[in-house]
């Protein structure tokens, strides 16, 4: 957990019981620092850390780009598979319904996070 943020999100997955808190720092429109505490299986662990790391330092404007183009990927939609990088992994998602649930997770954190943000 970040000593300073200015935006924190805690989300649960009812069905699983995973459960995310995403606190970001967020400074003249970029996310200066992230992190993640919470519980869950390896899939939502692993999304919220890569997530985290693809994210980091990033401008708002290029996060909600990426955001779009991760959850297209999972939901098996057209998308950038070059913009995504080790992303890329979780792409056979969308062949296991209840999973895609585990791999958003963190990233609904972030979509109301981007959401606060923007208001």
């Amino acid at each position: 957990m970040l000593e300073s943020y200015t935006h924190q999100v805690e989300l649960r997955n009812v069905e699983c019981g995973d459960s995310f808190q995403v606190f970001a720092l967020v400074e003249e429109r970029q996310i200066k620092k992230i992190s993640f505490v919470g519980e869950g299986c390896i899939i939502s662990k692993a999304s919220a850390s890569m997530m985290i790391d693809s994210i980091h330092g990033t401008k708002i404007e290029n996060i909600q780009k990426q955001v779009e183009n991760f959850q297209n990927m999972i939901l098996n939609k057209p998308f950038d598979e070059n913009s995504l990088g080790d992303l890329v992994a979780f792409k056979s998602l969308n062949q296991f319904p209840t999973r895609v649930r585990c791999g958003m997770l963190p990233w609904h954190a972030l979509i109301q996070i981007l959401e606060e943000i923007n208001e």
